[in-house]
């Protein structure tokens, strides 16, 4: 089994297997190092005919708080519209692989669970999260939309998806249970055991028949065209990206750091 530097992946029990996101000083934020680990690891879990099923959860405080924003890369001199479309293709067909693992992936959140990996999640086939949990998209007021919508047309439906993408507020795991988001939400203290107890379960039934259960559900979404409805969203980033609104964010984030700009960004929708 292969060593990674911002992840963990590792044999549980038999059939079952499961990979930490370890960079917790980031809220295991995604950078380009942790992407191109997962690629790695999704090949490793899809050759092993010893997996039947793949754990995935976050070290610390918090499943994933997004993508690792780097101002100095985006809006700077090597980014352009070609540079940018390019990027986001290639993140939604990572995604779209996650979906198309041919066995059953397994989503354990807890804490932040926000932008970015919200697509991470959309895209495994069982989400259990903690009751600590919250889900959203902050990122949509100043940066632009999902690439890949992370399924929430599709999952929860348009009216619910377009009332947390208009505004980025987030929404507790109770809100993501009743909205189709995750399939369960258990106290943050039994989280890993219960994840851990349905995948044992999972891992009992022949690699052979799961495999076929999961292509047989996921060609429903084929017919329905979501491939195509997630490419053509990652063009529509494309373009938030070239507004003045995303302009001016990333200006302020090299300017006078992401946290202030953050923090600006998000005071009017602050709870009152």
């Amino acid at each position: 089994m292969s060593s990674y530097e911002t992840m963990i992946y590792e044999k549980v029990e038999d059939h079952i297997f499961r990979l930490t996101l370890n960079r917790p000083e980031k809220l295991n934020a995604m950078s380009q190092k942790l992407l191109g680990e997962l690629d790695q690891v999704m090949s490793e879990y899809e050759s092993d005919d010893s997996a039947s099923v793949l754990i995935i959860r976050g070290a610390g405080r918090a499943f994933c708080a997004g993508y690792d924003l780097q101002p100095t890369q985006r809006q700077g001199s090597g980014f352009t519209v070609h540079s940018d479309r390019l990027g986001l293709q290639k993140m939604v067909d990572r995604w779209q692989r996650l979906w198309a693992l041919p066995k059953p992936v397994i989503a354990q959140v807890h804490g932040y669970c926000l932008a970015g990996a919200t697509e991470f999640v959309g895209h495994c086939d069982i989400v259990f999260a903690s009751d600590d949990a919250q889900f959203g998209h902050p990122a949509g007021r100043s940066l632009g939309i999902l690439p890949t919508l992370s399924m929430w047309p599709i999952l929860m439906g348009p009216r619910k998806a377009k009332e947390y993408f208009f505004t980025g507020d987030l929404m507790s795991a109770q809100e993501a249970l009743d909205w189709h988001l995750v399939n369960r939400v258990f106290p943050k203290d039994r989280l890993e055991a219960e994840t851990l107890d349905y995948a044992r379960r999972v891992a009992t039934v022949p690699l052979e028949l799961l495999t076929l259960h999961k292509a047989a559900v996921n060609r429903y979404l084929d017919v329905l065209g979501f491939r195509a409805l997630e490419q053509s969203a990652a063009d529509l980033d494309c373009i938030a990206h070239q507004t003045e609104a995303a302009k001016g964010f990333m200006k302020a984030s090299r300017e006078r750091g992401l946290k202030a700009a953050l923090s600006e960004r998000d005071r009017p929708f602050a709870k009152r």
